[in-house]
């Protein structure tokens, strides 16, 4: 097969998998319905097949849970051998930020931000569809493997070089979002992350002397920056210093928090300001897990108070807690094997709560399938590994370093004067510049 034909038996397949969704009567509702959280019900054509690619690759139907793609195959039985094998590639797309490094004749050099990888990618499209792209640029692609090679799937944004800081910020929210996109096609960061989950397991027994800590978001970020004081200078907080952080909620209640829904834009303004910042007050588990590392779960107290409780319904929120617990990616399947394993009730609860019948194994396939299929190291593991986190890290450490002093009267100052703040330097080479 040419590499011709090969392109076009490829967007044929994925042609006829898009018309799938615009068509089937399971589909199309469901489609729909996205379109309209996204205020794109009346979209045009164009707008509505850039949409189509992020919801076939992300969305998953049915009571099964399954791809849009693998509810194509089952409604579509005469498929080819070549387009059986291009389905199952398609299904290993992922979508990222990239550094563009060479524009090609057929595709482009990408330098993967999150996975420190770089990919010759082919386009399935005309090169000239591109113009304007240029290296140094950083666009938002999806792409997928297959025989050796990679395809350009969709550019769905292109950044300028000169915003560098929120592509940044984009490249770690992705990380927080999706913490087994960093290491999946990089061995060596996972034997990066890997070496670091074992040695800071240890070192939290060492600073906590236990692996679960219970306090409450206005303690949990004084306990979690102990403990990275002492990975980076081995000074170990005194008992009286941990003691003083550990503190209990006055009833554990479950309950929505606002500031959790922050955007990739603000989301690491958000997150340097920490959980106390948040305007109330809730249960958090500080969890060192010695296969994934180090978890900050919200309610995790109320959750296990569930299985506690000689009356579960005394929890408040405690039918929408269990849900949250189920349904957030962020929460693997080790922290519910834990909260399992420490509660001889907790599947006749669960089972008593949802109105179910689950084994342990069928809840977990149910509602974690991802974390038990592979292993997904916790985001902070992940982050403490990136070489974007901590590039973005200097940013911010270098922008708080060039503030001007508050109280300084720079009205009156000559470009060429001794700058007032005491520096030694022209004001124009220091706060002149701030």
């Amino acid at each position: 097969m040419s590499v011709i034909e090969k392109l076009a038996i490829i967007s044929d397949t994925i042609t006829k998998v898009m018309n799938f969704v615009l068509s089937d009567e399971i589909v199309k509702p469901d489609f729909d319905e996205y379109l309209a959280t996204l205020s794109a019900k009346n979209a045009d054509a164009s707008r509505i097949q850039v949409l189509l690619i992020p919801y076939i690759f992300e969305r998953r139907l049915t009571e099964a849970r399954k791809t849009i793609i693998e509810l194509f195959e089952e409604k579509n039985t005469d498929l080819t051998s070549t387009e059986k094998e291009i389905l199952e590639n398609l299904s290993h797309s992922f979508a990222s930020v990239f550094e563009i490094r060479r524009v090609l004749s057929n595709g482009f050099e990408l330098y993967n931000l999150v996975n420190e990888k770089m990919y010759k990618v082919l386009s399935l499209v005309k090169m000239n569809n591109f113009r304007g792209i240029t290296p140094g640029q950083f666009a938002l692609c999806r792409i997928f493997p297959m025989n050796q090679e990679f395809y350009l799937l969709e550019i769905s944004n292109v950044i300028s070089s000169i915003n560098k800081e929120e592509v940044y910020k984009y490249a770690i929210a992705k990380i927080i979002e999706k913490p087994e996109d960093a290491y999946e096609q990089n061995p060596k960061k996972q034997e990066q992350i890997e070496s670091l989950v074992k040695s800071f397991g240890q070192k939290f027994i060492n600073c906590f002397e236990t692996d679960e800590i219970i306090t409450t978001n206005l303690y949990a970020d004084n306990l979690i920056n102990m403990f990275n004081l002492y990975c980076d200078t081995d000074e170990l907080p005194s008992k009286e210093q941990i003691s003083e952080n550990i503190k209990q909620v006055e009833n554990n209640r479950y309950f929505t928090v606002s500031d959790f829904k922050n955007s990739y834009s603000d989301f690491m303004e958000k997150s340097l300001e920490g959980f106390s910042s948040h305007s109330s007050t809730y249960d958090i588990g500080i969890i060192y897990d010695k296969e994934l590392a180090l978890f900050v779960i919200p309610f995790y107290q109320t959750f296990c108070k569930i299985f506690e409780a000689d009356d579960y319904k005394s929890v408040q929120g405690y039918k929408d807690c269990i849900k949250n617990f189920m349904e957030n990616d962020k929460v693997p399947a080790n922290i519910i094997r834990r909260v399992a394993a420490k509660y001889g009730n907790f599947l006749d609860r669960i089972n008593q709560i949802l109105e179910t019948s689950y084994t342990i194994d069928s809840l977990l396939s149910y509602y974690k399938p991802d974390s038990i299929d592979k292993k997904i190291y916790s985001s902070a593991s992940v982050l403490y590994a990136s070489k974007i986190f901590e590039q973005m890290m200097n940013v911010v450490s270098h922008k708080e370093e060039i503030k001007p002093k508050e109280g300084i009267d720079y009205s009156n100052v000559g470009r060429n004067d001794k700058c007032p703040c005491g520096s030694g330097k022209k004001y124009k080479n220091c706060c002149m510049q701030k």
